[in-house]
């Protein structure tokens, strides 16, 4: 859930005259990865482990998920959180 910030808001003019008002702003939170699963977490050069990554949006806004591996390659499959790493 977006995070509430409590605003006092005044104006005034040449007379001196003035006009608060109380209003709330909200900040975005960012989304927040709650586990990753890498099945299995250990694997000989040219196998495979599923990488899963379980995270949520405090906003409840759509994620995407983008992995980067230092050796291998990653290949996306049809759950945008799910990919394939291919170990070199």
């Amino acid at each position: 859930m977006a995070k509430t910030v409590q605003l006092r808001i005044s104006v005034r003019d040449a007379a001196g005259n003035v006009t608060v008002i109380d209003a709330a702003g909200y900040v975005n939170e960012p989304p927040v990865i709650d586990e990753v699963i890498i099945d299995p977490p250990m694997v000989l050069a040219g196998n495979v482990a599923r990488i899963t990554v379980l995270a949520r949006d405090p906003e409840n806004e759509p994620l995407t998920f983008q992995i980067a591996a230092s050796d291998g390659s990653i290949e996306p499959t049809d759950q945008p959180n799910v990919f394939l790493w291919r170990a070199a």
